[in-house]
């Protein structure tokens, strides 16, 4: 039949390629595993990432609705008494302080105007109570006008904070 040192000649070699052959496919299997695991980890890193930026865009949008809350308050302060005292105008400062770092020009400029429009109200109201001044009927109209540009922040404000106000993400 057959010689057994035959068969040792045969059996070294064919170890050596069954080892080989099973080397390969262990090193296959754990390379696919490789990536498999690196897939899910780029999978919960890009997760991770969109939640951070989910966050500040969130976090952003409270700072901004924070502002514009409070700006809108003092407006409707002055739009409720029909005066801008020093210290409603003085918050109104404090308010807008924070504008340039949150909102674009538009705004700023816009919440200059506003800050204009306060200014001249004050100083309308104050000529006004001079009774016997020949410019009273002046003052009287300058205060409607600063009085009517004022309350247009109803009308105004929604178009110019409205694009900064979204809370979402592109990304």
């Amino acid at each position: 039949m057959g010689d057994p040192a035959r068969f040792k000649d045969f059996a070294g070699p064919a170890a050596t390629v069954f080892a080989a052959i099973t080397a390969g496919w262990i090193a296959y299997r754990l390379g696919q595993s490789q990536i498999a695991v690196a897939k899910v980890q780029a999978d919960i890193a890009e997760r991770n990432w969109k939640t951070s930026n989910e966050k500040i865009v969130l976090d952003l949008f409270d700072k901004r609705l924070a502002i514009f809350e409070e700006i809108r308050g003092i407006v409707g302060e002055a739009c409720r008494s029909g005066t801008a005292p020093d210290e409603l105008f003085f918050r109104y400062g404090r308010a807008i302080d924070r504008v340039p770092y949150f909102f674009g020009e538009d705004v700023q400029k816009y919440l200059e105007k506003i800050r204009l429009h306060l200014i001249n109200l004050n100083l309308a109201n104050s000529m006004m109570q001079n009774l016997i001044d020949p410019e009273r009927p002046t003052w009287v109209k300058k205060r409607g006008d600063e009085f009517m540009a004022i309350t247009k922040f109803y009308e105004e404000a929604p178009r110019l904070f409205g694009p900064y106000m979204k809370a979402h993400q592109t990304a």
